[in-house]
């Protein structure tokens, strides 16, 4: 490959309507910024000088590399190796296109992020679990409800894209895994008929939820699933580059004609020529400087204390990380070529809180107290990502999670959604037991066991250490709490039971538990925010995840998918249904190949 020089900065940008496309009134961030770095010299830009222009840094384009390898001519270039790009690239391919994939990682170290997927309307959840009930969903019906967990706040066209076609793309993903595989694989959601463990409701008020997902932990990780679709890719005539970073766009009249990438093993620039772009690189969520800037209502949430961490609850900016995934390149690249941000992008786990106890997710079934003794929320609002955006306007207090003895026969009644471990034999032994060292403890008679390295049933989502008292007042010392307000609210509550009416928080019916029966146990977790799993979403697309720019006109060539496509989940990442998020991506990266193939003719 011959060493060539390519154009000035005005004739890059030529077309791409840089300067007045979809940009939000950010505040200046230079000070809790990295520094920005050019794609040019690697070396550390301005920060403060483009402060000055009251941006944040990253949206000021750097200049095209000024040396590089050209690396080809091809129909399309595919950036990010996720659920997204694989499916689109391989859909690409076996239509008959020439195609690439760019990947940052490294291929003998790559590794999938996540490892559930819904699969609703699909074989494979037959060929895991042949004995379970389980029904189709309706794609209209989970539209509708869909529209009315995210206040409508969606791409309409691009969400029953995913509805209609959700079953057969997950199959086509799927179709690969062996029957040694499927050994491996779980499915959660959907009890076996002789569990009897479990009250799974399909509803609670008007909200409804979908049972149906696909657990990868074991030796079939999504790691492998992926691998098996990026050989049946590479059997289509797909090219696949790791260690390979897309960087920027070439645009030719407000048109896609290229890419520049970064070989990061030879520290060299490299032109791909190509009429269209898929930007699938998984969302920004390890850098900063975005977060800040395009999700403000968390950081500006925040007190005094609280930093952004992630989902283990480990900080995330500790250190340079400025080489891993999830820099939001797509977003930055579909941005300087003129791209539509959404005004409110959604994270995953990023606007609502939790607390160490978990109590957002596992136990909603009790009633949750603050220090003055009383309620402050629904517990048991449908949407699990919906319900903790209540503590996010309070004192970042210790939250108490309350019930009584009858709480494992509670416990049964759950939803299939994002982080409730369905109520099986071994979560629900595990909450007995975790009761029963409560009590004995309580009583003075708990012998302490020896220490093994086995964390016992149901550790995945291991519960916090519960605390009991035979009396209200008892339990409300133990955990500090106004026991006099504590009191009189569990009376009231009581109260809300036994009528089958929620008078403060409007929780429904069919979950109004008592707190009756001693002994009575409680559980606390002081509140944290600023957590966040990954992005998901920024640019605006049209329904064949064409990107949108000036008068919300396609970009010719452009398109979006996975975590860098907008106007999917709405203001928040939602979970009507659990592994919601790489069904999605799974489903819509085959569309968006689907929709370029047709583009390219």
């Amino acid at each position: 490959m011959s060493k060539a020089t390519e154009l000035t900065r005005r004739n890059f940008l030529q077309g791409a309507g840089v300067l007045g496309a979809g940009v939000l009134g950010a505040a200046a961030l230079a000070g809790c910024a990295p520094q920005a770095k050019t794609a040019a010299t690697d070396e550390p830009a301005d920060t403060e000088a483009l402060a000055e222009t009251g941006e944040a840094t990253w949206r000021t384009a750097p200049e095209p590399p000024a040396e590089f390898e050209e690396a080809g001519t091809y129909d399309a270039v595919v950036v990010g190796h996720g659920y997204a790009g694989v499916c689109a690239a391989r859909e690409l391919a076996e239509r008959g296109k020439k195609v690439v994939l760019l990947e940052t990682q490294a291929e003998d170290t790559y590794a999938a992020c996540g490892n559930q997927s819904a699969a609703h309307n699909s074989q494979i959840l037959h060929r895991v679990n042949p004995t379970a009930d389980i029904p189709d969903v309706d794609p209209v019906e989970f539209f509708q409800n869909w529209a009315i967990i995210t206040g409508n706040q969606i791409n309409q066209s691009l969400v029953m894209r995913y509805c209609q076609n959700m079953g057969a793309n997950i199959d086509k993903y799927y179709d690969r895994v062996t029957d040694e595989d499927i050994a491996t694989m779980a499915h959660m959601d959907t009890p076996s008929p002789e569990d009897d463990y479990s009250t799974m409701m399909d509803a609670i008020g008007p909200i409804k939820f979908f049972s149906g997902t696909v657990d990868c932990y074991g030796e079939c990780s999504q790691t492998k699933v992926q691998g098996y679709n990026r050989e049946a890719a590479k059997e289509a005539g797909a090219e696949f580059l790791f260690n390979t970073r897309g960087e920027q766009l070439i645009m030719e009249n407000g048109a896609v004609a290229g890419i520049y990438a970064l070989d990061k093993a030879t520290n060299t620039y490299l032109k791909f020529n190509c009429k269209a772009v898929v930007v699938a690189t998984g969302g920004f969520a390890y850098n900063e400087e975005m977060l800040n800037d395009l999700i403000p209502e968390i950081s500006d949430n925040m007190v005094e204390g609280e930093v952004w961490k992630d989902a283990h609850q480990n900080v995330r900016f500790e250190g340079d990380v400025s080489g891993m995934q999830y820099q939001g390149d797509g977003i930055k690249m579909a941005y300087w070529a003129g791209g539509r941000l959404e005004p409110f992008i959604p994270g995953m786990n990023s606007k609502f809180i939790a607390s160490p106890s978990m109590m957002n997710y596992t136990l909603p079934q009790a009633v949750w107290v603050r220090p003055d003794g009383k309620r402050f929320c629904n517990e048991f609002y449908p949407v699990a990502e919906q319900r903790g955006t209540m503590s996010v306007y309070l004192p970042r207090e210790p939250v108490t999670c309350v019930f009584d003895n009858n709480f494992v026969e509670y416990r049964k009644y759950t939803v299939s959604q994002h982080g409730f471990t369905s109520p099986s034999a071994m979560n629900m032994d595990s909450m007995a037991q975790d009761m029963e060292v409560a009590r004995q403890k309580f009583e003075g008679t708990y012998v302490e066991p020896e220490q093994t390295d086995d964390m016992g049933p149901g550790a995945m989502f291991s519960h916090p250490e519960i605390v009991c008292a035979d009396t209200l007042e008892g339990l409300a010392e133990l955990v500090g709490i106004d026991p006099v307000e504590f009191v009189a609210q569990i009376e009231r509550w009581n109260g809300y039971c036994k009528n089958g009416r929620d008078e403060e928080f409007g929780r429904a019916a069919e979950v109004l538990f008592p707190v009756e029966e001693g002994p009575f146990y409680a559980c606390s977790g002081t509140t944290e925010f600023g957590e966040i799993m990954c992005t998901c979403g920024g640019l605006i697309t049209d329904g064949e995840q064409n990107v949108l720019g000036a008068d919300f006109k396609p970009i010719s060539g452009l398109y979006a998918s996975g975590n860098d496509c907008g106007r999917r989940f709405g203001y928040e990442y939602i979970t009507p249904t659990s592994g919601v998020s790489l069904q999605m991506a799974i489903t819509l990266g085959f569309e968006c190949g689907k929709s370029v193939a047709e583009f390219l003719g």
